[in-house]
């Protein structure tokens, strides 16, 4: 997204666009010149001769899965301005929605399975065709929500901060995904710790940030819980705000759940979505002419309407390929429109080992993500 009474209030409303606008100004002037500064102290503080790959610091179990998160205060991430978190997702496993306040790219590691990112202000676009005969206003209301995909093995998956998103596994092995925050972004304006935002469950704290935060107690005992940002409402205004009964406001309040941000679904869930040829000729057909759209057109004519998945394992797509060396594919604002917006892209490759001419060994692939600020 007259009377004279009507003209002192349009008044009034221009003064104070004018003020808000007037205070952004200064703001991002601020904003700008402290970046530019912490820029290039990082410039002097970050020169490394060579890059250590690391191993995740944190290990988080949840009912139906594992989340794993790098260390945030290793010189390495914290010169990027990145947090890189790893889910793996068992078979009907549901990583519980949640938004954050960075934007962040996600790689399909291994498996299968959907994704649903709901995008505020936006319009449900699916609507269930049977509707309740009960004439009560509780009881009345239909299944809505926004977009479902598919999602595989090599997708990129971009979310802006702030939209809310999903994952469930339907199948047959892990569903392993690896996110990269950009907690230097412009959109995260409190510190370069990466925070999470959880809709349901009673998720673990440990799931938070940690930066600047080296020797804090690792708490020892019971396990800590943060919950989610229900929790911090009375049960009777949430009851009032969704039109529920107070039962259901304390089932979504979930203060007593302790199966973590991944939990297994008793029965599986099913979908109405387009088969991945469908889906992805249709997006490429729509995403032809956008590249040039990222502008204040609307909510409904750019977020709405995005194209959020790119598979990057796709060999016809290659943007490097020689047969004896191997690929290189990139993903940026040019396949994948977005990306415009939250400054990210990203980059596989995959080598060759010729042994002889009639044999090639496939050596491990890379993954490489990049950030325009």
């Amino acid at each position: 997204m007259a009377s004279s009474a009507s003209l002192l209030s349009l008044a009034l409303c221009s003064l104070l666009l004018f003020q808000v606008c007037s205070a952004q100004f200064e703001t991002g002037r601020v904003w700008g010149s402290s970046r530019s500064q912490r820029k290039s102290q990082q410039q002097n503080e970050c020169q490394f001769r060579r890059i250590n790959a690391q191993e995740p610091d944190r290990r988080i179990t949840s009912e139906a899965g594992i989340t794993e998160i790098w260390d945030e205060n290793d010189d390495q991430f914290r010169c990027a301005g990145v947090a890189a978190i790893r889910h793996t997702i068992e078979q009907r496993g549901l990583l519980l929605p949640a938004y954050s306040n960075a934007p962040k790219l996600i790689y399909v590691d291994q498996g299968r399975g959907y994704h649903s990112a709901a995008i505020p202000g936006c319009p449900e676009t699916y609507q269930s065709e049977q509707e309740s005969e009960s004439r009560d206003p509780r009881q009345g209301s239909r299944d809505q929500h926004q977009k479902i995909r598919k999602i595989r093995q090599g997708d990129i998956i971009a979310i802006p901060a702030g939209v809310a998103d999903w994952f469930y596994n339907d199948g047959q092995s892990p569903l392993v995904l690896v996110q990269i925050m950009d907690t230097s972004n412009f959109a995260n304006q409190l510190d370069q710790n990466f925070r999470k935002f959880f809709l349901a469950g009673n998720p673990q704290r440990e799931i938070q940030g940690q930066r600047s935060e080296k020797g804090r107690g690792g708490g020892g005992g019971q396990e800590q819980r943060s919950g989610n940002i229900f929790q911090a409402f009375d049960e009777q205004f949430l009851a009032e705000a969704f039109n529920i009964d107070t039962d259901l406001a304390r089932r979504i309040k979930n203060e007593n759940d302790n199966r973590g941000i991944i939990v297994r679904v008793e029965e599986q869930l099913e979908f109405l979505s387009p088969e991945f040829s469908e889906e992805e000729r249709r997006q490429s057909s729509q995403g032809g002419g956008r590249t040039g759209r990222w502008s204040a057109n609307g909510i409904e004519e750019t977020f709405c309407t995005a194209k959020l998945r790119h598979n990057i394992n796709d060999p016809s797509r290659a943007d490097i390929f020689n047969p004896r060396a191997g690929r290189l594919t990139t993903v940026n604002s040019f396949n994948l429109p977005i990306l415009r917006y939250i400054q990210l892209s990203a980059q596989k490759g995959f080598l060759y080992r010729v042994i002889n001419p009639l044999l090639v060994n496939h050596l491990p692939s890379f993954l490489s993500f990049f950030s325009s600020w």
